[in-house]
This record gives structure tokens, sequence and C-alpha cells, in this order.
């Protein structure tokens, strides 16, 4: 190049663009105005300072610059312009009209913004001394002068003499752009940068700066109507595995699938098994993936007053996905790129994988995956694995001049990154994650028909897979997925709506599914989530959710300029010296009286100083498990103050030994000492609850079944004695006479053998907090329970004013006596069997629910139509009644110790009949043992005494799903060891004990 006879040792030219006036933008252009306008040819070259001592191997002393010049014919050079590469410098390279693609795809172009790209890394690592780029200077004089020389010619005035440029002020505005922390309000909320908001000699501890920083955020946050400014999209999204079956009639067929998007501004369709032929496998064949984006448009351009146009494809073999745009308000999407990945054998084969497009909505960046998981109900683990390769492997290559920065958000920051350059799922506001997953639903077929006919959705959810590998955190871990209300989507018979009647009679299931993952700035709504059952052309259902997504514009000047206002504010208390610091009301926080969720707060009062709460020694927290705080540090200026919050939740386990302590135990053991760490000292605050309110829940049955008396009624003393003597080695080595079943139990259950059996939908409708707050305290206090508030008033107004049914009731609620009858019968036989008698009968439950009256119920009440809104009738006049079915569930779910348990847990999973499962109960211990069988018998009766036949039919697989779940919990948070034999598989679990269950309901 004719420019390096110019250049020093020291530099080099790594980089360079001959005529370049047709590569960059227009003359009107910031980047045309500071590489001036003359007429003629334009050269740009990229060139890097090399120090004679570098200051490291990784880059850091090495700058680079932009350097304009001009040749004449004769060798002359003149330098006309010179401009520092910083971290935040933007190249824009556009094509004009008079050029060609080729042109701007030259390997000279891509070059030379490679080496921009190079030289902004290094500048994010550069040092932060004040004659950052200083060895410019003297090229800044050259172009002086030329542009003196020039201007005497045509008798203008020069511009500035850049030589006279501070090169100090350059320096610190370049520090400081290369250290800004991620601290906007719509990215994650841990910054990628820290940031010092002094100097540079870090004087400040890891843990302030992250205070200083989450402080700088929250001022950000405060003010952000300052820079951003916000607005509502709607997204359409639909997911369709096609099973190689091609549109007809212009996509009439999917017509009502299509048109449920409804004018919403965004529209992504997902596709699956577009392609299913052998030669797809092998090459890639676009026809299918043509026919199907016809059809999609034809369907699009009958939609009356609204068009679209279509933003992007990505297909891989059978996976489809596009995305098209409302076309009023296309000009707000760019950096549109997409990616795929295939997931099937060994990895390679392209049968199952994903396809993903990323896109900006403004400055909103969003993603969206189609995938296809494996087949086959035993293959779970691949479907999670497959989604694991998905999320960490899928690459979406920056975008034209893209790059990431302090700013770019980040949904899982510890999630291991894809190799090489672009971006991972994770690095958007919103990441739509929509396909066949696969998942299955772990039931008999009968078992789902029945509860798809009857709508119960919500019980057929507790044995979806999918729902167990997010709840167990292996798979989909934080996304959410809008309510299902629609029936499962796969397997249909083609043409029809019935589901697979083929020899292999597949289990219905909801394979086709919609998830979103999204951060707090981009919030999203869900208007719709449904099937489209009239869509029969292939063996699963279409399915589509209308999501409303908060979107943003950032002016990033506007923000810079609030966040130099910010830090400026910090800079100005930086020389104060750490003044005297106090604790307001004082060094210590008492809880006065603490039940559940009992929070308080203090204020500290503090200077211009950071703050955090530290670890003492030998801790792995900085609280226990039952006391939060918040914040946990922070920064305060002067004449603020700063309000923590801190809240006592009490747990189960922890209730349980509060309510029942030990000879070992105090009485009340809810106290901590933290330490408040400023700079230069610690301040010691002490949390203590002075009065534990006890309860029955939480505590364990041995405990329960010793409590003769309410718990609230117990003195300390008494409750110590059975809790001493629940714990010991030797049975009632204190004396204390125990029940067959606790009585807080035998309570509940009677209350509603007497007044719950007729209430539709039992044990299906959760109660009303506040009411199931009413019955616990009743519980624990021994008062009657508030019939004016549990009972629906036209029961009330028939003359039901106490706790029991009068002998002399009407004839309709005889069945009612003999509900109680034969509970008050069971509880004396289970108090006069051994249960360590290896002669236990495997229908022991069944014998004490005989009664004189109960043949006469066989015959139920015909069925009756019912709408949603009679449905929602009934569960309000019943609320009270559910209310205290929910007490229930929570008081066997609370329990210290599950009714089975431990090694019995595992054994009831592995039951693959009946007398296995009445095995496991001859095993349990005593009053466990009497428990089950006494909930079994409960809810024996009210299967008998089911008001219709439908809600009869209903309630074996409801109970046994419900009770299942809080009756039968692994003492660990682990499903299922390994101690009995093979582990099982998560999803398995919840199936295997409603079985287990079920086998105790039966007859």
């Amino acid at each position: 190049s004719p420019l390096a006879h110019l250049l020093q040792p020291s530099e080099r030219i790594v980089a360079f663009l001959d005529n370049a006036r047709q590569a960059v933008a227009e003359p009107s252009s910031s980047f045309n105005s500071n590489f001036g306008s003359d007429a003629g040819e334009l050269s740009i070259a990229v060139v890097e300072h090399r120090p004679e001592r570098p200051s490291g191997e990784d880059g850091r002393g090495k700058e680079k610059g932009l350097l304009s010049f001009r040749s004449g014919s004769s060798g002359q050079v003149a330098i006309t312009s010179v401009l520092p590469i910083p971290a935040d410098f933007d190249l824009q390279v556009e094509q004009l009209q008079d050029s060609s693609a080729a042109d701007l795809l030259s390997r000279s172009v891509t070059d030379f913004i490679a080496a921009v790209r190079e030289a902004q890394k290094q500048a994010v690592q550069a040092t932060s001394s004040t004659d950052s780029h200083g060895w410019l200077v003297p090229y800044f004089d050259l172009a002086s002068a030329h542009e003196e020389a020039s201007a005497g010619e045509n008798g203008s005035t020069p511009r500035r003499r850049m030589h006279d440029v501070r090169w100090d002020r350059v320096g610190a505005a370049y520090s400081a752009r290369a250290n800004a922390a991620d601290d906007s309000a719509f990215a994650n909320g841990s910054p990628s940068r820290s940031f010092d908001p002094t100097d540079t000699d870090s004087e400040y501890t890891e843990g302030e700066r992250a205070a200083i920083e989450r402080w700088i955020a929250d001022r950000l946050r405060e003010r952000e109507e300052e820079f951003v400014r916000k607005e509502e999209i709607r997204v359409w999204c639909g997911t369709f595995n096609v099973n190689d079956k091609q549109p007809k009639n212009g996509g009439a067929d999917i017509e009502a699938w299509v048109d449920s998007s409804n004018g919403a501004e965004l529209l992504v369709f997902g596709f699956q098994e577009l392609d299913l032929s052998t030669e797809a496998m092998l090459r890639y064949t676009p026809y299918r993936g043509e026919v199907w984006r016809k059809a999609i448009e034809e369907a699009l351009a009958r939609q009356e007053g609204v068009s679209y146009s279509r933003v992007h494809s990505r297909q891989l073999v059978g996976a489809l996905i596009m995305v098209y745009v409302r076309s009023d308000v296309k000009h707000h999407v760019g950096d549109v790129t997409s990616a795929s990945l295939a997931t099937g054998l060994m990895g390679l084969m392209a049968n199952k994988g994903a396809v993903g497009v990323r896109l900006r909505w403004k400055d909103t960046p969003l993603t969206f995956v189609n995938s296809h998981l494996a087949a086959f109900v035993p293959n779970v683990a691949q479907r999670n694995a497959q989604f694991r390769d998905t999320a960490a492997q899928l690459l979406f290559p920056f975008a034209s001049y893209e790059e990431r920065d302090a700013w770019t958000p980040n949904l899982k920051p510890d999630a291991p990154r894809p190799v090489g350059e672009g971006w991972s799922v994770w690095e958007s506001d919103v990441l739509v994650w929509m396909g066949d997953l696969n998942y299955r639903l772990e039931l008999p077929r009968e078992e789902v028909e029945r509860m798809i006919a009857a709508q119960q959705y919500d019980l057929l959810l507790q044995f979806d897979q999918l729902e167990a590998q997010k709840k167990h955190g292996l798979a989909f871990a934080d996304f959410e997925e809008p309510a299902i209300t629609f029936a499962p989507t796969f397997k249909f018979d083609v043409g029809t709506d019935s589901y697979d009647t083929s020899e292999k009679q597949r289990v219905p299931s909801w394979t086709d599914r919609i998830l979103y993952l999204s951060t707090r700035a981009a919030a999203v709504q869900v208007e719709r989530y449904t099937s489209h059952p009239d869509v029969v052309m292939s063996d699963h259902k279409p399915v589509s959710a209308m999501l409303r997504l908060s979107v943003y514009e950032v002016s990033v000047h506007d923000r810079d300029k609030v966040r130099h206002d910010i830090v400026s504010k910090l800079h100005s208390f930086a020389g104060n010296a750490l003044p005297e610091v106090k604790l307001e009301p004082g060094p210590s926080v008492g809880f006065e009286r603490v039940e559940l969720d009992t929070p308080t707060s203090c204020e500290i009062e503090l200077v211009f100083a950071t703050w955090a709460f530290a670890l003492k020694d030998g801790s792995s927290s900085l609280t226990p498990p039952w006391l939060s705080v918040t914040p946990t540090s922070g920064l305060i200026l002067p004449s603020s103050r700063q309000r923590i919050t801190f809240t006592v939740k009490v747990t189960p386990d922890i209730a349980g030994t509060l309510s029942f302590p030990t000879s070992g135990t105090p009485e009340n053991d809810l106290s901590e000492l933290l330490v408040i760490s400023l700079r230069g000292r610690d301040l010691f605050l002490a949390i203590s609850v002075k009065e534990w309110v006890p309860t029955v829940f939480g505590a364990s049955l041995d405990c329960l079944a010793r409590l003769h008396e309410p718990i609230r009624k117990a003195s300390t003393e008494q409750r110590r004695r059975i809790g001493a003597a629940a714990a010991g080695p030797v049975e009632d080595e204190e004396g204390i006479e125990k029940s067959a079943v606790p009585e807080v139990l035998h309570r509940l259950v009677s209350f509603l053998g007497e007044h719950a059996l007729d209430v539709p939908g039992l044990f299906a409708t959760p109660g009303e907090l506040e009411l199931v707050r009413v019955v616990r305290d009743c519980l624990d206090t021994g008062e009657d329970f508030p019939l004016d508030e549990l009972l629906p008033s036209s029961v009330l107004s028939a003359g039901s004013e106490t706790s029991t049914i009068r002998s002399d009731g009407p004839e309709d609620k005889q069945h009612l006596l003999d509900a109680v009858s034969a509970l008050d019968q069971l509880e004396s036989d289970i108090g006069a069997i051994s249960l360590s008698s290896p002669t236990l009968p495997s229908n022991f439950a069944s014998a004490p629910l005989e009664t004189a009256s109960s043949p006469s119920r066989t015959s139920l009440p015909a069925d009756t139509s019912s709408t949603p809104a009679d449905e929602s009738d009934s569960a309000e006049r019943y609320i009270g009644l559910h209310s205290v079915a929910d007490c229930l569930l929570r008081f066997l779910e609370y329990l210290q110790e599950p009714v089975v348990g431990g090694e019995a847990f595992e054994r009831a999973i592995r039951c693959e009949n009946r007398d296995e499962a009445y095995a496991v109960v001859q095993s349990l211990k005593e009053t466990h043992a009497n428990t089950l069988l006494y909930i079994v018998a409960f809810l024996r009766i009210a299967i008998k005494q089911a008001p219709t036949s439908t809600e009869q039919a209903a309630r074996p697989d409801r109970f046994a799903i419900v009770f299942s779940s809080v009756l039968l919990r692994p003492l660990s948070k682990s499903a299922a060891s390994s101690a009995q034999g093979k582990p099982l598989e998560p999803a398995s679990i919840p199936r295997r004990k409603k079985q287990f269950l079920a086998w105790l309901l039966e007859e």
C-alpha cells in the first residue's frame, strides 16, 4: 500500500480497501463526514499499533485505528482523516444501488470488516491509561496539514485541528465505554463486565462492585422511560406434524389453523415430518417446503384486511420453520438469522432435529425453535438429551455487523455456549420452543380416554412426561407453557377425530407443544393456546398459541446519557470518608408471634457506603432455611435510607420440630446472628422469634396419635413429652396412650363424610386460601368449624345447625349417617387389630364399610348435561367444603414423614399387583398403616355415595391421582433410588403411585 512508507515502525496495515467510496454509506453520513468528502477515490486502512513492550500476550496494549488517504498518480499520499477504534465503534456497510452484491462481498471488504471486529475485541481488553490511542496523534497532524493545504487552495476554513484533541479525555471516555456494566432494564441480571465508579485501582471488592452495579441497574430501571420506548405486539406460533402429507386446495384443509393468527404482527409456523422419504434423509430437497410455503401464503392471502410478507424460512429434511410479518410493520424486523441441528441417529441423521430463527423486533431479540424429538414412550432420556444438545449446540450466526455486547440479554447465563461465533438460543429476550416434542402420557389407554371424555386434563397432566421432566429439571426447566385446555393431539386415524384404532392402539398424548422463556422486560402474556381438531389431514392435530409480547426500542444516546448522569453522582461522593453507621431501630429484629410467612423489616441508615450480608465461618448460606433477606447487598447515598425485609417462612419439617420439641432441642429454635459487612467494619444483627404458635401441620403421625387435646391448649412440657415418646426407641415409653389414627384426621374426615359426599368435583377443586386457614386454626385450637362459612346456604337454611347430622334427619341424608357410622366402626376395628399379624386380610378395609342402607345407593340419579357456567357455580356454591377437602390434602402433604415413605415408597412404586400393594401396607408402622387404611375406607365410601353415575365413574381415578401424590412421597428429593433395583424413569413415578392406591381402592 502507498500508505506504508508513512507509518512508524510500531505500526502495520492489517486490512485495506481501495476505491472505498463505493463500499461505504452516502456522503451525508457521519462516516463520510469524518473521512472527508473530497472528490476522487478514497482508500481506507486498518492500522495496528504494536508497542515495543507489549503488556501481555492476550492482546492488551495492541490498538487499532482507521486511516483514510488519497494517493496521486506520482505516488504522493495524503492522509485525509483518522479515527481510533474503541470497543463501541460502529461500522456500517451498505450496498449502493449502482453496485453489485459481489462488490459488497468481495474478499477485501470481508477482510476489512473482520479486522475492525478484531480491533473491537482487543479494545475491550485494552488498558484505560490516559494515552489510549495516543500513537495516532502524528497521523492527525498529517491529516490536519493536508486539510489546511486544501483549504488554502479553495479559500475555505479548515476543520478543527485534530492534534488539539485532549487524548487523556479520549482515553478516559474509551475506558468508561469498555468497562460499562450490563445494567439495562432489559438485560440479564448478571453484569458481564464490572464497573468501578471511582478509579481503576480496584480498591473495591468484588462484592462491593456487584452492589454498585446493582445500584446502577436499579437507577436505570427507575429512569428507563427516558431512553426506552415500549409497546406490545402479538406473536402467533403454530406447530404441526404433517405426517408426510401435503396440503390440498390451496391450503383450504389447514385454513382453520392459519386463520387463528387473527391479524397478529408476527407469525411463526413450525412443521415436522414434512418429508419421510429415504431420499430426503440423504439429500436435501426443497420441494415439500415450497409446497407448504405456497399453501400457507395462499391461506394468508384469503384473510381480509391484512397482508403478510415472508421474513425467513429454514428447513432440515422434515423440519421447517417459516416466519411472516404483517406487511405494515415489516420495517420493524431486522437482523434475521437462522440455524439447524440434526439430532437423529448418532447425531448425524436429520430425521430428528431442530431449526430456528432469530430476529430483532426494533431492539428486542426474539428466538424461535422448532424441534422434533425422539419418538416412542420409553425414550424419555433420549428426548431430554436431544433437547439439551439442541440448546447447547444450536448457533445462530451474527447478522450483518452484529456482535455481543454488555447489553445482550441472556436467559440462562450459566448455560454452556455453542462453539463458534454467533448467538446461542438463550441470548434473547424471548425464546419460544415448539414442535413435536413427543413426550407421552404414562397411563393405560382406557384410563386416558376416560379422563379425556370427562375433560379431566389437569389430572391427566400429572402423568405427562414433559411435566415430569420440567419438575425434575431434566428438560425445559424454567420454561412456561400456557394452560392446556384441549384434548391430546396424538395419535388419530388420518381423516377422523378418532384416536388410533390400529393394532398398536397408541395412548393419546400431548406430543405437540409450545413453550416459552422470557426476561422481565419482555413479559409474555398468553391470549390463547389451543389445538385445531377440524384439521384432519394428519395423525396429529395442529396446535397454536397467541402470545402478547412487550418489545422495546432503545435510544442508545439517551441511555448512555442517563447512565453517565447516574455514575457522575457516584463520582461526586468518591472522596468522602466512611461516616458513622448505625442500624435502626437497633441491633436486633424480634418477631413477636410467628405462624407462617410473617414479614417484618428494619431500616439501615447509612451515608455513601456499600454494604452486604457476609457468610459466617463454616456457613454455606447467608441465612438459615426459615429466614430470607431482601436485598442482601446495596449502596446508600447521603440522606437516604435502606429498607431490608426479613421474612420468616416456617416449612413443614421445621414446624413439626418446633411444635413437638424433644428434650435435646430448645422450645423455640428460631434465632440467628447476621453479619453486615461495610467498608472498614462489620455490624451484627440478631434475629429472633419470641413465640412460635404450634400447629398440627408438619408434625409426625406418631406425635399426632398421642395428642388428645387441641395442640394450642397443650403445654410446652406436654408437647415435649409427646415428642420424646414419638422419637424414643421404645414405643410409649412415657406412658402416653396412642389413638388408632390422629384425632385431627378423624375430625376432618368425619366432617367431609357428613357434609361433602354429594359435592361434585370433590378433591378436584382447590379451596379458598383464607377458608383453609380458618379450618387449620380450628384444628389447632379445638374450636368448632364455622358452618356458616363452610356449608352452602341451602344446607344451612334447611336446618343444619350443628356439626352432626341428627338421627331424625331427612331420608335422603341416611347415607351420610351410614358413612359416619362406618368410619366410626372402622376406627374401632383398626384399633383392635394388630397390623403386625401375618394374617392381615388383603381386603381389610372393605369390611367395615358394609351398612344396612349402603346397598340402596347403588341406583344413582341420571346425569344431566352441564355447562362450564354450571360447573363454576357449583364450585362457588361448595367452596367451603372444597376448602375443608383442600385442608385434608395439605395436612397429609405436610406430614413430617409421609404416610408411605422411605423404603415403603420404593416398594410401593414397584408393585405389580394388588397383593404386593397390601404387602406394603402390612410393612408400614402401625400408625401409618392405620392412617392409610382409614383414608382408603373414606374414599371407598365417597365413591359409593357419589351423587351421579358420571361422578361415581370419575372418582376412582381422581382420588387415586390426588391422594397418591400426598400419601406416597420419597424422603429425599430423588424420585426413586436404586436401593430396590434398577432406577425408575421419573416420568413413570406418578403412574406407579396412582396404580398403588388404585389397587387399595378396589372392592
